[in-house]
């Protein structure tokens, strides 16, 4: 489902600005932060700050925002107020204090949207330290307000779907399985909380083997090896040895992070298991992370399939591969979901042309020395958006249109996979700071 807000946030983030909806926002979350409103002819009597772009400075982060602020916007018609995007990442952070706040406040998109937005920086925050991971306080609290949110609101599923983001991050990845196994456990009948916030934790943490799987096998385009693919196949026991080693780890996300790739009929990975040999929580994982690893964006994928494509080719093989029951009541959940979503076609991604993301990146330009590409030395970057064509970031310094440029984008996995290109725009946003996107090509000499 598109919404109108849905076209607004995406383009208020190229214009440097995050839209945060006023609807179930804990106004705790802004303290220290600017707020801004758009510039419309009903909110010009809001604010008395100066104005950038559109955007009016409502309160400034000295001046604490209150309930009284979030009621007189409220009142005037406002349904988003916009922080810049260089405060996305505290602002994520201050939102995971309150998360159980947010989970509870019913059933809206918004509360869905800023409950994925927040497990995605908090996942981020983790895995850069995988060491304090499986037993951080961080993991049970994301948990608990994705079950929250799930046993409140029972279109839950549909609404973290259509906030979902579609890429090729192990973040995004690991949270899109997390946050859907919850609400599929419930359609299956499961509705203790404990159990529930054991379920999120498990899809959080499954793939977590992936951390020893060298980059260029992980991310390689064409076919793998024998020898690559044994190290694939690796994956869920090397997770499974070291999840083990923290203490007081349940045995059942020992389990998910160790049969997610067993299937019914005992094809599957690393030990053959079959039918009832495998945990339901991995029958349930099992299901989630392949229809994810299906229908997710990548730049060195030659086809993304649409949500149908790969719903068709899992539900041949439930009985088989993936639980039939579980396969069922997934089919039940992704049906309401997906059906006002165009059919993507060609390389289009499940529902729009270009997903939003948020990750931090370098940015080299690249220049001909006789007939050699070379990098200038790079700077830091934000990436916010990426389509099969392009990539959307916020640079400190401006660009020249035209100009070969490489990316290499600080995620895992990814810093040895550079994005090349050309610089396609870039807009000054009046605070030091300017929008800019390329255009995938590979770049030469003669074009550098």
């Amino acid at each position: 489902m598109t919404h109108t807000a849905d076209i607004k946030a995406g383009t208020s983030s190229r214009a440097g600005f995050l839209p945060v909806s006023l609807e179930h926002l804990p106004v705790e979350s802004l303290r220290g932060m600017d707020t801004y409103i758009r510039i419309r002819p009903e909110t010009l009597n809001l604010g008395s700050g100066p104005a950038i772009e559109g955007y009016r400075l409502y309160c400034s982060g000295d001046i604490r925002f209150t309930e009284f602020h979030h009621q007189r916007l409220i009142e005037h018609g406002l349904r988003f107020i916009y922080l810049r995007i260089a405060d996305q990442s505290r602002f994520r952070k201050q939102v995971a204090e309150k998360l159980d706040q947010v989970a509870a406040s019913g059933a809206a998109p918004e509360a869905a949207t800023i409950i994925y937005e927040t497990s995605i920086e908090l996942m981020n925050e983790l895995l850069a330290d995988p060491e304090t991971l499986a037993n951080s306080p961080k993991l049970e609290q994301l948990s608990r307000g994705v079950t929250t949110f799930a046993l409140k609101n029972p279109a839950a599923f549909e609404h973290l779907f259509a906030a979902s983001h579609h890429d090729f991050y192990t973040a995004t990845h690991m949270v899109n399985v997390a946050t859907w196994m919850v609400p599929l456990a419930v359609e299956l009948g499961i509705t203790d909380q404990d159990e529930l916030n054991l379920i999120c934790r498990a899809g959080l943490v499954h793939d977590m083997g992936k951390i020893g799987v060298p980059e260029e096998v992980l991310n390689k385009s064409g076919r793998l090896t024998d020898d690559e693919w044994q190290i694939i196949r690796a994956h869920p026991q090397a997770g499974y040895e070291y999840l083990k080693k923290f203490d007081g780890l349940d045995e059942k996300i020992l389990r998910v992070t160790l049969e997610h790739h067993e299937r019914m009929d005992g094809t599957g990975y690393p030990h053959a298991l079959t039918a009832e040999k495998i945990h339901l929580y991995s029958r349930i994982c099992a299901v989630v992370d392949s229809f994810d690893a299906m229908t997710a964006f990548r730049p060195f994928k030659k086809h993304t399939m649409g949500v149908g494509e790969a719903m068709a080719i899992m539900e041949k093989e439930a009985g088989t591969k993936y639980d039939a029951e579980v396969m069922a009541a997934w089919s039940r959940l992704v049906a309401p979901a997906a059906k006002d979503a165009p059919q993507p076609t060609g390389h289009d991604l499940r529902r729009h042309p270009r997903t939003t993301f948020h990750c931090r990146a370098k940015l080299h330009a690249l220049v001909t020395e006789g007939d050699a590409v070379c990098e200038l030395p790079g700077f830091a970057v934000t990436a916010h958006s990426i389509s099969r064509s392009g990539l959307g970031f916020i640079s400190p310094t401006p660009l020249r249109p035209g100009q070969a440029v490489r990316v290499y984008v600080q995620a895992a996995g990814w810093q040895k996979r550079p994005l090349e290109g050309e610089v396609v725009r870039c807009r000054e946003q009046g605070d030091k700071h300017h929008e800019c996107g390329m255009k995938f090509i590979q770049v030469n000499a003669a074009a550098a």
